[in-house]
């Protein structure tokens, strides 16, 4: 009897390449309130921030954040695009994915050189 080959694991969706990292800190502001997290998983469209506070899919805000090694901070809008709560039983961190909505086109140009450095 032979044996079919198992499933492949479903393709990554991601459209632009990405890098793990730590940003010490992304300010994200949302009128009055000012929130912080860790960034990670960075890309010309989004990143993930770290944080028990997790925000709502669909929430729009200003994130602004820097890379290391580059002597520049990023600031544009964001949407929250989906959300993992804190777990204990959980591998994963809790935190949110973010997609960037209006990054100038000369900072994303930047962003996809600083992630090809670091593969």
């Amino acid at each position: 009897m032979k044996r079919s080959p198992p499933p492949r694991p479903p393709a990554d969706r991601r459209a632009h390449p990405r890098v793990p990292l730590v940003v010490r800190e992304a300010r994200c502001i949302a009128g009055m309130e000012v929130f912080f997290g860790y960034a990670t998983n960075v890309s010309r469209g989004g990143l993930f921030i770290n944080s028990p506070r997790v925000r709502q899919p669909g929430e729009e805000f200003e994130i602004r954040f820097g890379l290391p090694g580059l002597d520049r901070e990023f600031a544009c809008r964001a949407r929250v695009v989906w959300a993992r709560p804190y777990r204990h039983d959980s591998p994963h961190p809790p935190g949110y994915g973010l997609r960037f909505l209006d990054l100038p086109e000369e900072d994303a140009r930047r962003i996809d050189e600083w992630v090809r450095s670091q593969e």
